[in-house]
């Protein structure tokens, strides 16, 4: 296994959801698809330097985990159809 970071940005816009669900929630699909999550931080909502696809700003999580290398492709697949999901960044450590 290897240690991974992902940014994730979600899109809050007309959101009723909370935050913290919202974390759990991808944490629950990232474990689900081979992950095992060792730490994760809200780093609050920021501005976006140019808008995109109508947003102007996000909310920013961080999700440190250990995974196979095989399974990154299946976890960004799987949350890419969450519409609440803006971007996906991934990064080995």
């Amino acid at each position: 296994m290897r240690k991974y970071e992902a940014l994730i940005v979600f899109n809050m816009k007309g959101s009723e959801v909370p935050v913290e669900t919202l974390i759990k929630e991808i944490a629950g699909e990232m474990t689900s698809q081979g992950a095992q999550i060792t730490d994760t931080k809200d780093m609050g909502r920021r501005e976006f330097a140019y808008e995109s696809n109508h947003l102007k700003a996000g909310q920013y999580v961080t999700f440190a985990f250990d995974a196979e290398p095989s399974a990154i492709r299946s976890i960004r697949e799987h949350l890419r159809i969450n519409p609440v999901i803006h971007l996906q960044y991934y990064k080995a450590l």
